[in-house]
């Protein structure tokens, strides 16, 4: 190997080995974001939605917008459920970090990987007490929900609960999906969608009909959200 091909190969090792090298940075993300929205107040908007998704038994699939991301990570905190993890080289970081804070990390996506992954989240949902998904994916477009939600629904028969959140005084970071974290002691609103409960053997039609649902659903409650919170200040 000559001496460049060598140098790339140390760069590249390097990427994918970051959570290695950094071993303590995914505790103190975790331990961080717990102290963090520790200080927040937390106010339910949508409570007989919130009421049936936590009375109703079996599974359920909690969809939210990347944007909403460290909030959601927090409420649902330590109990076990599931949450997915892309397979990029930040992702080993990411899993570490939620595992700190009590989730069971599955690697993969429901839009990607074919056949096989999608029935490797499900056979790894069914084994969790409910699971939290981001609804626009990874990299987005924001606020546009991913049809790969939407099948993990229809195959696991579970239904979909839409949640979403606002705070009266937070940071947004200049990302694709301007990801909000709250200040501290700041009053976060946390809306409640219906459950969506999709066919089992839904048509490509129907599956892009429920698609279009879910993303109205969670941009009406987005928008409960910000006008809860904005009565708080």
């Amino acid at each position: 190997m000559d001496t460049q091909s060598s140098n790339i190969h140390d760069k590249l090792q390097k990427r994918r080995n970051i959570a290695d090298y950094m071993p303590f940075l995914p505790y103190l993300t975790a331990a961080a974001l717990r102290v963090l929205h520790w200080t927040c107040r937390f106010e339910i908007v949508g409570e007989e939605n919130y009421q049936a998704a936590l009375n109703g038994g079996g599974p359920k699939i909690a969809a939210f917008w990347h944007f909403s991301y460290p909030c959601i990570l927090y409420f649902f905190r330590d109990r076990g459920y599931l949450t997915i993890i892309s397979r990029s080289r930040d992702g080993e970081l990411a899993a570490r970090m939620v595992q700190r804070l009590g989730y069971f990390p599955f690697r993969g996506s429901p839009g990607k990987g074919g056949v096989a992954a999608l029935k490797g989240i499900i056979s790894a949902f069914r084994n969790c007490p409910g699971g939290g998904f981001v609804a626009d994916g990874s990299q987005g477009p924001a606020q546009v929900a991913q049809r790969g939600l939407v099948l993990l629904a229809m195959y696991s028969g579970c239904p979909i609960v839409p949640v979403s959140i606002a705070a009266d005084r937070c940071w947004r970071f200049r990302s694709w999906d301007k990801t909000l974290l709250p200040k501290p002691f700041a009053r976060v609103a946390i809306s409640w969608g219906p459950e969506i409960q999709v066919e089992r053997r839904a048509s490509s039609v129907e599956i892009e009909e429920y698609r279009v649902q879910l993303e109205r659903i969670l941009n009406e409650i987005t928008g409960q959200a910000e006008k809860a919170a904005g009565a708080f200040a």
